[in-house]
């Protein structure tokens, strides 16, 4: 069904001013707006799951929710009284309200939170609240990659993104050890170029990064490329070649793929304690340590990741059933389920191209997809009933049932 716009009245278009204060309060509809808006959901909306939006007088999404009872969760936002109220404080700026159907509550929430990654509405991250703190690693692209750790899903800069990690600080002392055994930068330039020639990372045997340059550097130094844990490529030193070979064995480690790191470590220490330099192996300990504890994290992650993937056969508020295919903890496609031959021929094609065929991402989950996939794993711990609805992908064999493993 098309989403449904509901539009009380003209809003007037108000002139620009020739001076504005610096902050100005957004505006607010009034109470007559607000009865308008009540009367239609009253008189339109039905009891269904689905997503509903809350615009502001220029059109702009200022926030979006879901419910499986979706006239009953719009009524509630003019019941809402209070100045700190959150529903209060969302209806006094909204001008419009739209909203659309799913067939499932499931289906509902992956919408959700799917309007929410493309507009990004002002209320939604206002009112983001997390009981603990979390963190990202992120592999930042371009010819020069970095290094970091990022507290939010959709960092612009990643180029991957692993995570979340709870333990924030113990994840800051991993990733910065795995810089230093990898020679990778973890610092934030700007890395934002408007001329080739005003990148501050180059290296200065390689002209993909020289352009423009006359052998010289605008950075007085670096402090980690002295002491032997960076390639220096903020002052133009290292080979880009190898460089970016070591960035790649990051991605493969973070990715659960390899362990080169972890060898690399063990190999310096023990290379260390045979020269008797006692002092350097403690400290090639530790790191050993903090990069083992990080490669732990991301055995679990992936192997977490594996587990999800199969069909999952969701029934409906009006009892129809669904079927979502997916893949890696992403869902790649929702159909309803077959009722005849030719539907179920139809269904097993598409699920063949999706089990069977290359990940198009090129990676265990895409990296917009992150959230996507903690959703679906929630979905199933927090209601172990609905595991039994879940049925395992398997190639050329019988579909079997599963009981997925999101803990």
């Amino acid at each position: 069904m098309e989403p449904r716009a509901v539009l009380p009245t003209e809003v007037p278009v108000v002139e620009p001013k020739a001076r504005r204060r610096a902050h100005v309060r957004p505006p607010t509809s009034t109470p007559t707006q607000r009865k308008a808006l009540r009367d239609l959901v009253c008189a339109d909306c039905e009891n269904r799951p689905g997503v509903y939006r809350m615009l502001g007088p220029s059109g702009m999404v200022l926030y979006v929710g879901q419910s499986r009872v979706l006239r009953t969760r719009l009524l509630s936002y003019f019941r809402a009284r209070g100045k700190r109220d959150k529903a209060a404080r969302i209806l006094r700026h909204a001008f419009r309200i739209e909203w659309e159907y799913t067939a499932t509550e499931f289906g509902a929430l992956l919408r959700e939170l799917r309007l929410i990654k493309q507009h990004r509405p002002t209320f939604n991250s206002l009112m983001v609240t997390d009981d603990w703190p979390r963190g990202y690693v992120a592999l930042t692209g371009g010819v020069v990659p970095g290094l970091r750790v990022v507290p939010r899903s959709d960092e612009p800069s990643a180029l991957a993104l692993f995570g979340p990690f709870r333990r924030v600080g113990r994840l800051r002392e991993a990733v910065r050890s795995l810089a230093d055994v990898m020679g990778l930068r973890d610092c934030t330039l700007d890395e934002t170029v408007h001329r080739a020639s005003e990148s501050p990372l180059w290296f200065s045997a390689d002209a993909t990064t020289r352009v423009g340059r006359g052998g010289r550097t605008r950075a007085p130094g670096c402090l980690r490329h002295d002491l032997g844990t960076c390639a220096g490529p903020c002052i133009g030193a290292g080979d880009g070649a190898v460089y970016r070979e070591a960035a790649t064995h990051v991605r493969a480690f973070l990715e659960g793929n390899s362990d080169i790191p972890v060898v690399r470590l063990q190999s310096a220490m023990i290379a260390a304690s045979q020269m008797m330099e006692f002092e350097r192996a403690a400290i090639l300990r530790d790191r050993l340590e903090r990069v083992s504890w990080l490669h732990q994290r991301v055995q679990h992650f992936h192997a977490n990741v594996d587990r999800l993937t199969f069909r999952y056969h969701a029934l409906g508020a009006d009892g129809a059933e669904w079927v979502y295919l997916i893949r890696r903890g992403t869902v790649r496609a929702e159909v309803p389920a077959p009722k005849s031959a030719a539907a179920r021929k139809a269904l097993e094609q598409l699920a063949s191209r999706i089990y069977e065929g290359p990940d198009m991402t090129g990676a265990d989950i895409p990296t917009h997809d992150l959230d996507e996939f903690y959703l679906v794993a929630s979905w199933f711990r927090r209601r172990p009933a609905e595991r039994e609805r879940a049925i395992a992908a398997r190639i050329n064999t019988q579909s079997a049932r599963v009981s997925p493993d999101t803990s």
